[in-house]
């Protein structure tokens, strides 16, 4: 899933030292789509979740563990063929990352959470 979740960027992410974005778009033929929903495909709230990760392991420059995920609100359908920004920051706390993470198509909101990351092995 996540070479074809790369494979949808639309370029390089811009980084920061607490920062990232990148600018996604999924045909409709992405696998991601398969089954949610037959007639009317709409990117599950899983994989917006982990397109924030992929975005968070490459500003960590290594592999990330999901722990949490905190005060999530998906507002908006994420369709086939719209180009979705990412956009994250990054603290850390405790030992553990968070990045504030926001979705979104054009000026239009479509999701924000709260992921909290561990090091270690991706899944």
């Amino acid at each position: 899933m996540r070479k074809e979740i790369n494979k949808a960027a639309l370029a390089p992410a811009q980084l920061t030292a607490d920062s990232a974005s990148q600018t996604f778009c999924f045909a409709e033929s992405f696998v991601g789509f398969a089954g949610h929903f037959p007639g009317y495909p709409i990117l599950p709230a899983i994989l917006q979740t982990l397109l924030a990760q992929i975005l968070a392991e490459q500003l960590i420059g290594e592999p990330l563990q999901f722990v949490e995920l905190k005060r999530a609100k998906f507002t908006r359908q994420l369709r086939p063929a719209e180009k979705i920004n990412v956009n994250i920051s990054c603290k850390e706390k405790e030992g553990q990352l968070l990045f504030s993470a926001q979705l979104g198509v054009e000026d239009e909101s479509a999701a924000s959470f709260t992921l909290v990351l561990g090091r270690g092995a991706a899944l």
